[in-house]
């Protein structure tokens, strides 16, 4: 301050207080900004389960309100073409830790152990000096090491961030999880001290609990506002799909445009659909009992789901900004895998279809990342997510990573691409040649599959966005076909994939 006015302040001590007292609410009010020059950012990975990516407002959805989910969104860039490696939790889960296919990393099915020689996040970003620390669902294999009865007690590369009592054996509901595990989070962001950056990842459980509601034979009792559901032993509680009186009908969401089923569906998927009594049997109940007022509040229950977890995340991200961490904070935002959600009368995971396949992928970092970026071109997969945060943190991890660094493409829309991607399906353990294949290109889509009749898919997703129309006996489309099959073969010659092609 200027010699001068430090002596008129001297003359008139009035002022001189009020000036001391303003200083001091100013310092008190401030956000605190804990962003350092030339320090690596933190970085805070954010997922939730089962969320397909049009259960997002941001994706113009109105049948729900998603405003935590909406403000990462704004704050950065929104993928709108963006898959998961495989629609199954463990698989997906561990092409996001690792950048790698499910096929690469040994987990091809829910149950796997990723093979140790694979490299995870945790362990690349701890040698790079960061704490790493992993929060909530886990899932390869098993959902919660924090269980005191789990098998597997550690995750390599990671701490586990304690959030519930380890002696409860009843993990099963997002409900019962979630609101802890933000707890938890919050109460680690508030009271972090370190001078290493954090990376931090949150793994939530909702809307995971959708899986709970086509299990009709479980329901014990139901009423306006709660459904009580009995299930390996234990009873839970979980907000009633729908309003029990027929005149509530009309308040649930209407059906989606592609509820019924395509043409030519490969007996791959309709046997599943009929006949499957394990892993997968939502599906099989849905389309044994659910009328479509049913399907309807099916539906409902999944955009609750959605939005109650979006609460979740709204709270961690407050956290972050309270205590000054969003300016050197790198967040991002997605789902191990999509749902059905009552498109192709699909009520689960385990599909190669849109719904199922496609996950919601925002990437936020303040001054860094432009904000209120949509991307509805390029293709991203979930293998992109490590690469990305390795290359923004400035890691060179010297893994082979399958996946590419967004960088680019963030910054510049115009730079080289990509022109498709696959996702990989193995829907049954007891088969292990039951597996599928899709490849994504800007246009189309081609599915095939290990085994059945009518074994192939190939969608037109500019004119058939809601893949109803099976094109792959088209005599004017087998050009594309086998420019497709020929991809896909490139595809599994270059990353080791062994999948048996059937067409």
């Amino acid at each position: 301050m200027h010699p001068t006015k430090i002596k008129n302040l001297a003359l008139e001590p009035l002022k001189v207080s009020l000036f001391l007292l303003l200083i001091i609410f100013s310092a008190c009010t401030q956000k605190p900004d804990k962003s350092v020059p030339g320090k690596k950012p933190n970085i805070l990975l954010i997922f939730t389960d089962q969320q397909n990516i049009n259960m997002m407002s941001a994706m113009g959805n109105y049948y729900l309100n998603t405003p935590n989910m909406d403000k990462l969104a704004e704050e950065g860039i929104l993928f709108t073409q963006s898959y998961c490696t495989s629609p199954v939790c463990g698989p997906a889960r561990s092409s996001i830790i690792s950048g790698r296919m499910p096929h690469e990393t040994g987990v091809e099915w829910n149950g796997d152990s990723m093979n140790p020689q694979v490299t995870n996040a945790g362990e690349i970003f701890r040698k790079a000096g960061y704490n790493t620390v992993w929060a909530g669902k886990w899932h390869l294999p098993v959902s919660y090491p924090q269980r005191a009865d789990s098998k597997q007690k550690e995750i390599r590369g990671f701490d586990l961030l304690p959030f519930r009592d380890p002696e409860i054996k009843n993990w099963m509901l997002g409900s019962e999880t979630d609101p802890q595990l933000t707890e938890a989070v919050v109460n680690y962001i508030d009271q972090y001290d370190e001078k290493a950056p954090f990376f931090l990842a949150v793994s939530y459980h909702n809307p995971h609990d959708i899986c709970f509601y086509p299990r009709k034979d479980g329901w014990v009792s139901e009423n306006d506002s709660l459904l009580e559901i009995r299930y390996y032993g234990f009873e839970y509680q979980l907000p009633n799909p729908i309003a029990i009186h027929p005149s509530h009908f009309s308040n649930l969401p209407p059906l989606p445009d592609n509820h019924e089923i395509g043409n030519k569906e490969p007996s791959f998927i309709a046997d599943k659909r009929a006949n499957h009594n394990e892993y997968g049997l939502e599906t099989k109940l849905a389309n044994q009992e659910f009328s479509e007022e049913v399907w309807r509040g099916y539906f409902n229950a999944y955009y609750r789901l959605t939005e109650s977890v979006d609460s979740e995340i709204g709270k961690v991200t407050a956290a972050l900004a309270k205590n000054g961490y969003e300016k050197n904070t790198i967040v991002v935002f997605t789902s191990d895998h999509g749902d059905g959600a009552a498109a192709h009368k699909w009520a689960a995971k385990l599909s190669l279809y849109e719904e199922s396949s496609k996950i919601p992928l925002i990437l936020s970092w303040p001054g860094q990342i432009s904000a209120g970026k949509v991307d509805k071109n390029h293709l991203v997969s979930q293998i992109d997510i490590l690469p990305t945060l390795c290359d923004y943190a400035g890691i060179d991890a010297s893994v082979s990573f399958t996946g590419q660094s967004l960088r680019n493409i963030i910054n510049d829309p115009k730079a080289e691409w990509r022109e498709n991607l696959v996702v990989e399906l193995a829907d049954y353990k007891p088969d292990r040649n039951r597996k599928g294949r899709m490849i994504r290109s800007s246009r189309f889509k081609y599915n095939v599959y290990s085994s059945g009749d009518n074994n192939e898919q190939l969608f037109d997703l500019q004119n058939d966005p809601g893949e109803m129309k099976n094109l792959a006996e088209d005599p004017a489309f087998q050009n594309i076909k086998a420019e497709h099959i020929q991809q896909l073969q490139q595809w599994m010659e270059n990353t080791g994939d062994d999948f048996k092609m059937v067409n």
